[in-house]
């Protein structure tokens, strides 16, 4: 048996065998910039593009490296099991269509130099085993499964946010519904399906009404609301009937993350990381901004002051 790993980076995978040979490669880098024991762990899904054999040979070729295989099209799922079969003390969530610059490396190591169970924020994000065991992991959701599991662990016990707003960085690259439509293959209508599931899920890991989610759409045409009125209380009822309850706080769980997240900015809190990064800026959407500057005591608290924390993403 080798060494223990200190860090485990564990991603779950469908369908990104185009991006994932860039993905891993990036990984690696990272580790061997970290200086410190690591394994990759991918928990692979019913792959129909080639990325199941491209990981068996992972396998082969890389002691490092370990595949767990399963049939469910369902992201929550597969991030618990890759955490499951992980060994690391650090666990380093990852996205299998993304590639990593190596100076994140320093920031993990400067990250796991301070030996909180603090979680991680930034363009890679890292988190304890031990907090992910003490709030119960991820569960079984196929959209917002981050949020639901990030927002727990930030109520209990609290996160360094050093995020980037560089220009190739995941905030700045690709949307969370491109990700989730690239492990679709086939019609239209399972296209549909799938972002039918994202929202649903979204709003269970969210602990979104429908009404928040009309609020992040304010600014669209009467017309388009309407229809996605209809969309929305639709997954609502998805939600309800999914068997899966929201975890619901004081406020929603989109809330409790972003409002963390502004705090430890507010805070400073990323100056005891002596990283060589770029500044930390958190990057949101227009749709975002709207509805924190509405549904966010912080951001009402802060008033202009937010605009040294937050940039507009594309």
């Amino acid at each position: 048996m080798d060494a223990r790993p200190v860090v485990s980076f564990c991603a779950t995978n469908l369908n990104s065998v185009d991006r994932l040979p860039g993905s891993l490669a990036s990984i690696e880098r990272i580790g061997e910039e970290l200086g410190l024991a690591y394994e990759v762990v991918v928990a692979d899904g019913p792959s129909e593009d080639g990325a199941r054999g491209f990981l068996e040979e992972q396998v082969r070729r890389n002691p490092r490296f370990h595949l767990v295989t399963h049939s469910a099209r369902n992201r929550g799922y597969g991030r618990r099991r890759a955490f499951e079969a992980s060994r690391g003390r650090t666990i380093v969530p990852f996205d299998t269509s993304l590639a990593y610059e190596p100076e994140y490396g320093g920031l993990l190591e400067s990250y796991i130099s301070l030996g909180t169970d603090r979680m991680l924020f930034s363009e890679v994000c890292a988190l304890s085993r031990n907090s992910i065991d003490a709030v119960g992991g991820w569960r079984d959701l196929i959209g917002g499964e981050d949020i639901d599991l990030y927002s727990r662990i930030v109520r209990q016990y609290g996160v360094i946010a050093w995020p980037t707003a560089a220009p190739g960085s995941q905030s700045a690259r690709l949307s969370s519904v491109a990700r989730q439509l690239r492990y679709v293959r086939g019609s239209r209508w399972r296209q549909l399906r799938r972002v039918y599931a994202v929202q649903r899920d979204q709003m269970i890991g969210c602990d979104f009404r429908v009404s928040d989610l009309l609020l992040f759409n304010s600014a669209k045409p009467a017309t388009t609301r309407l229809a996605l009125w209809f969309f929305f209380t639709a997954c609502a009822i998805g939600a309800h009937l999914r068997g899966i309850p929201p975890i619901r706080a004081e406020k929603n769980n989109y809330l409790i993350f972003r409002e963390a997240l502004l705090r430890s900015l507010q805070s400073e809190e990323y100056r005891k990381l002596h990283w060589a990064g770029p500044p930390p800026q958190l990057l949101l959407t227009d749709d975002e901004i709207r509805y924190l500057a509405r549904a966010s005591s912080l951001w009402s608290e802060l008033g202009k002051e937010v605009e040294r924390y937050v940039g507009r993403k594309d």
